[in-house]
């Protein structure tokens, strides 16, 4: 450094520059990172592909979504009504717009995430099974108390514990079948989160909350008559119907994904997308029309059965 008379030193005097190399790159003058002998080290910068990151950054939407539930400005409604339009009456468009919107929002590690960060989906269907719960504890149930039950049970048990368990079932098969080399590896490209098999549950759920929330009560004079074969066709083809439609909207959902969809082959020569669909309408399908056509032989109203048993 150096050496002034009497003049004060300066920040340059005591932590002396170095001239940016032209090999190394152009740097700001004056900036702490021009110089390696500075006093003020850089504050480390974690990379997106850290551990402590990744863990951060599994729960980011349900963080997000917690904080969205408390802040009502935040929640967007009219999408989630389009949404549920959609995917009763044409559940491809909505996987094809919705989906296509969040391949263009990643998460800073580069990886898109298709799972919903927004509760409003939620609320509406909550709500949904909620009313249909109180008007079919109106009709079936005396007093206050079981209508309370019912709704509990209808929202609670048949919603989000059954969903519960089938997107966990979902997510374990799937990223089994799709991701042989690394299977739940969620740093994997081709991962397959929870939380997007939850959703495609919730989505599929539509259908069955339509037909036999809403139409099966609207229905329940024909449906139960006693000896009806008009009833026994009705009531079975409602709950068959719906089921075998849960698991199109299922395929519909998995096959939005990029690495599943049918233009995509595997290095084993396996295409995704149509191990999917031999799954839905070669397996689960034709056993589910065996099964409505074996309780029509026998004469067993599905419908009427269990509408008794559950209130019974």
């Amino acid at each position: 450094m150096t050496k002034r008379l009497n003049l004060p030193y300066t920040t340059q005097d005591l932590f002396p520059q170095s001239s940016p190399s032209a090999k190394h790159g152009s740097v700001r003058a004056g900036s702490i990172a021009s110089t390696p002998s500075s006093l003020y080290i850089p504050r480390p910068t974690f990379q997106h592909n850290s551990t402590s990151f990744k863990f951060k950054n599994k729960f980011k939407n349900v963080k997000t979504m917690v904080k969205r539930l408390f802040k009502p400005s935040t929640l967007d409604f009219e999408t989630a009504i389009w949404e549920i339009f959609h995917l009763i009456i044409n559940p491809k468009k909505m996987y094809r717009s919705h989906y296509y919107y969040r391949q263009s929002q990643q998460h800073p590690d580069g990886k898109t995430s298709y799972t919903r960060d927004d509760p409003s989906f939620l609320i509406l269907v909550t709500g949904f099974l909620s009313v249909s719960a109180i008007a079919w504890g109106l009709a079936y149930s005396p007093t206050i108390l079981d209508i309370f039950k019912l709704v509990l049970y209808m929202v609670v048990v048949d919603f989000y514990v059954t969903g519960f368990i089938i997107a966990t079932v979902t997510w374990l098969a799937t990223n089994k079948l799709f991701n042989l080399e690394v299977g739940l590896n969620k740093y994997s490209a081709n991962y397959i989160e929870w939380g997007f098999c939850f959703d495609i549950h919730c989505n599929s759920f539509l259908i069955i909350w339509c037909l036999l929330y809403v139409v099966q009560f609207v229905l329940l004079p024909i449906i139960r008559m006693k000896k009806s074969i008009i009833a026994l066709i009705l009531g079975n083809s409602l709950y068959f119907g719906s089921i075998g439609y849960y698991f199109v909207v299922t395929f519909y959902g998995f096959n939005s994904l990029p690495f599943i969809s049918s233009n995509v082959v595997k290095s084993n020569d396996r295409n995704p997308a149509r191990v999917l669909q031999l799954i839905v309408v070669a397996g689960i399908l034709p056993l589910l029309a065996i099964a409505w056509l074996v309780t029509l032989l026998f004469r067993v109203n599905v419908a009427d059965k269990l509408v008794e048993s559950y209130f019974n």
